[in-house]
């Protein structure tokens, strides 16, 4: 039999295993999915009254400093933060429909995500408003409100990033490695990237 035949039997024989194993592995995978899911729609409802909501320290931010820009976004983001703070906000991110209807039952489900969308607006708030203080050359009040951002998990590149640089512009070298250490530490989907432009910074 030509070596060019067995060779091309051989990875036929190969290729039926692998797919095979995949096919396996993808069933597993949905019926992981299913069980998951059947466990969920048959969790029990939690009482969400007295979680540990977040409330956003308006108070903590130089917002005075800011009263005379001619940013016409700041007035609207911070009128903006305040109704939020008078809501429930947690910070629900990489959870999915699956895991919220595990931890809280299915009948809360969409409060959890109404609250976990709720979240997401503030760390894009959080960003914007550090960006107003930026633009007014105060890169302190600008820390000030990405590190609450840190504080409260915000999965936001931008608020690590412009930490960063408002750690080098404020000659903080120790802030910014922990600031490093600190994103190491997280599992968000631009961690990577984050990491490479902050250790650019050093």
């Amino acid at each position: 039999m030509p070596i060019l035949t067995i060779l091309f039997i051989a990875f036929i024989i190969w290729l039926t295993v692998r797919i095979r194993h995949s096919r396996k592995k993808s069933d597993a995978t949905w019926d992981n999915y299913y069980e998951r899911e059947r466990e969920a729609d048959l969790a029990e409802n939690r009482d969400i009254t007295n979680l540990s909501y977040i409330t956003i320290p308006l108070e903590k931010f130089p917002l005075n400093f800011l009263e005379n820009t001619d940013n016409e976004d700041f007035p609207l983001i911070v009128d903006e933060l305040e109704q939020l703070n008078h809501t429930r906000l947690l910070n629900l991110n990489g959870k999915s429909n699956t895991d919220l209807k595990l931890e809280y039952g299915p009948g809360n489900l969409k409060e959890m995500q109404e609250i976990a969308d709720r979240f997401s607006r503030v760390e894009v708030l959080l960003t914007d408003l550090a960006k107003c203080f930026l633009e007014e050359k105060n890169p302190e009040g600008a820390a000030t409100v990405l590190e609450y951002g840190s504080d409260i998990g915000s999965d936001i590149s931008t608020n690590y990033t412009l930490l960063g640089e408002c750690y080098r512009e404020l000659g903080e070298p120790d802030k910014l490695k922990s600031l490093i250490k600190h994103v190491k530490s997280m599992d968000f989907l631009m961690k990577d990237s984050v990491l490479k432009e902050l250790g650019e910074m050093k």
